[in-house]
């Protein structure tokens, strides 16, 4: 049995003892009389399981972790990172060709829409509603497998009588000729995400994942190809839709970047890859400690610092004003934070939260304002990163909730 455990996609099988499968749900964590040094049978996990029932072919793929239990028959389980549906069994997926997804908020933040509006005036004065649907080209974001971001629209007759959905798409998509690991695929499309949780500061999800193999065509009752086939993926390796309908507030957007913008964060994001994870980890989970918050921030802040350092070859040095300096030379817009005592300020507080023994100087709502300017400092120093205008962070700085000081009531 295959089924979604909330965590995994996990594979359940049933064998009869003695059975040698059962050696490969236990690995060597048991001892085995008739093989002592685990060399007469296989023990590791299959990197692939396919699993057949009426409903069609699953491809499981990535192994990381396995268990099993005994009663009248033993029973193993194997958990998989990804479960892929497939054309026939024995079609191999632990590398694929292509892969899309739809991450929330994309088609917010890139205002590319296929489909047009117009009201057409009738002779006799009737109003009427013309809708134009056009395929736009694809946004070409990196060269890194083929990245691009593919408008398209999508039309969907409801079961309500009298309702059809007409919507506008926008889709991730890498490609490669030669086959790639899964991994390699995944981080362009995590990249995306993580610029537009930078932008928005939002745990936006994604959904519709789907991926290509070259030797797995769409194909006819006779066997023969009709075409690509876009083979559906269900996972955890991407966050899960957050289904929050609330607005999103952008620090800047694709008009303010442009497809060269996505492409500088890709790279940016490659080599500053601790620091960003580290500044936007925590964001969508509200209930972390606000100490727990600053020293995960004051740690990223200074790994961009060092990174900046580099960058300039210059001697990074030890003390973390220094890098937090560094991060505030290059945030050239007016955000409403001091610049000049930021960095001193930050260190401050940042080790006061880290280090017991010093004085409890500061109050809970300064330290929350103090995260506050920082995480605002980066998402700007990220956006000057991408080419953004200092105008046009300012001028976005107004809806953005993160720009106005806390406050007691």
């Amino acid at each position: 049995m295959a089924f979604d455990n909330g965590e995994d996609i996990e594979l359940t099988l049933n064998f009869d003892h003695g059975d040698p499968i059962g050696r490969r749900f236990s690995g060597r964590s048991m001892s085995y009389g008739d093989d002592p040094e685990y060399e007469l049978h296989d023990y590791s996990m299959p990197s692939q399981a396919w699993f057949h029932d009426p409903h069609g072919v699953i491809c499981l793929v990535e192994p990381h972790g396995r268990s099993h239990s005994f009663g009248i028959l033993q029973e193993g389980r194997l958990r998989f990172a990804y479960a892929v549906e497939v054309g026939d069994i024995g079609l191999r997926y632990e590398r694929i060709n292509a892969m899309q997804s739809r991450i929330e908020g994309l088609e917010e933040w890139i205002p590319i829409s296929s489909i047009e509006h117009e009201y057409v005036q009738e002779d006799d004065s009737t109003l009427s509603s013309t809708f134009t649907v056009r395929r736009q080209p694809p946004v070409r974001i990196s060269r890194v497998l083929n990245a691009e971001i593919r408008p398209a629209y999508s039309f969907m007759a409801s079961t309500v009588p009298g309702q059809t959905t007409l919507a506008d798409e926008m889709r991730v998509k890498t490609s490669a000729g030669r086959a790639r690991p899964w991994h390699e695929h995944l981080d362009v499309h995590q990249g995306v995400r993580d610029l537009l949780v930078v932008s928005g500061w939002r745990d936006y999800g994604t959904w519709d994942l789907s991926v290509y193999r070259q030797d797995d065509p769409e194909r006819a009752l006779a066997g023969n190809a009709l075409g690509d086939r876009w083979a559906s993926v269900s996972t955890y390796a991407m966050p899960k839709p957050t289904e929050n309908d609330q607005r999103n507030r952008f620090l800047f957007r694709f008009d303010d970047v442009g497809a060269r913008g996505i492409g500088r964060w890709l790279r940016l994001r490659r080599t500053h890859r601790r620091a960003i994870a580290g500044m936007i980890y925590s964001v969508g989970m509200p209930g972390v400690a606000l100490e727990t918050s600053i020293s995960e921030a004051g740690a990223a802040l200074e790994h961009l610092g060092y990174g900046i350092a580099v960058e300039r070859d210059e001697p990074p040095g030890r003390h973390l004003a220094s890098h937090l300096r560094r991060v505030a030379e290059q945030c050239h817009a007016d955000v409403g934070v001091d610049l000049d005592t930021w960095p001193d300020r930050f260190a401050d507080a940042y080790n006061t939260v880290k280090h017991p023994d010093r004085p409890d100087e500061w109050d809970t709502l300064d330290l929350h304002n103090i995260l506050r300017e920082s995480r605002l400092l980066f998402r700007t120093w990220v956006a000057h990163r991408l080419g953004v205008s200092a105008l046009d962070v300012e001028r976005n700085r107004g809806i953005v909730s993160m720009s106005r000081p806390y406050e007691r009531w």
